[in-house]
């Protein structure tokens, strides 16, 4: 856990969800230990890394089979950091091997995955339950927070960041690739060429900036089907990051291309929520009721 995640209050469900009800800007890291959430204004813009977190449960975590670098290879690290500005950030910090955030309840948690046995003995019906309580308690936080800032703007969006592994796709993968699954293209276009307008200005050194709609990944995972099904009037937008930031097989960053990434996705998010804020779409949303400073 970062050392800023350490400093952050310990708090129960129950006192997050109040707290958020109550509109109190606060830090805080859930008293399982399962994901933060930082609420530095109330503005109609969320922003989650969902597989950002790495730790598994001492409980289980002799019973997985796949060491730290594997487990690591498939999870979105330094997704959380990037995002570390913006105004209301929800970041995972259980590993998606213990329970995937993405994923139904009910297949939240992985017998194979990507090839590879995930446990070495199975999980009790006790450790499977206490895995999808907190898969539970993450929704709830969410939908707490998204009524609450519904119930001011009448909608909101929310960037639903990831990351993938492009070295052992046989394709040109973009840098970004947005999944749109769940996005009513006819109404939200406009909205998505923003982004893609803004993500294209990011310029890396000998890597190629192309910006992709539903090219590897279509937007399915759990997290937008649970906002397109609770919270119709929102928009949730998926959005992957190829993993030139970092060295895919030794989780090693690569820091001036991860700060390039970080401030594109700061300046690309905090205008795209502004844009957002002031289309018709939202009658109650003011323009001005989004920044990130």
């Amino acid at each position: 856990m970062s050392e800023n995640l350490m400093k952050m209050k310990s708090l129960s469900e129950k006192e997050i969800i109040h707290r958020i009800k109550q509109q109190e800007p606060f830090s805080a890291v859930i008293d399982t230990a399962a994901f933060s959430i930082k609420i530095d204004r109330y503005v109609p813009a969320v922003s989650t890394a969902i597989h950002a977190g790495h730790t598994v449960r001492e409980e289980i975590i002799d019973k997985i089979l796949l060491n730290e670098s594997e487990r690591k290879y498939e999870e979105d690290p330094y997704t959380g950091n990037m995002l570390a500005s913006f105004p209301i950030l929800l970041q995972g910090l259980d590993s998606r091997y213990q329970y995937d955030l993405n994923r139904p309840p009910g297949e939240c948690i992985y017998e194979q995955a990507w090839g590879k046995r995930v446990w070495s003995t199975p999980l009790t019906a006790k450790e499977r339950k206490n895995s999808i309580s907190l898969h539970e308690s993450y929704y709830r936080v969410l939908n707490a927070l998204l009524t609450v800032l519904e119930k001011q703007y009448s909608r909101c969006i929310l960037y639903d960041l990831h990351s993938y592994n492009y070295k052992r796709l046989e394709i040109d993968a973009p840098l970004f690739n947005i999944g749109t699954n769940y996005i009513d293209r006819e109404l939200y276009q406009p909205v998505l060429d923003h982004i893609k307008r803004h993500l294209l200005a990011a310029e890396l050194p000998d890597i190629e900036n192309r910006v992709a709609f539903d090219e590897v990944f279509a937007g399915k995972g759990y997290q937008a089907s649970f906002i397109h099904e609770n919270h119709r009037e929102s928009l949730c937008v998926p959005l992957e990051i190829k993993k030139v930031y970092m060295d895919e097989n030794s989780g090693e960053p690569h820091p001036l291309i991860l700060e390039t990434l970080t401030e594109t996705l700061e300046q690309t998010l905090s205008h795209n929520a502004s844009y957002f804020c002031g289309k018709s779409i939202g009658q109650k949303i003011q323009p001005s009721s989004f920044s990130t400073g």
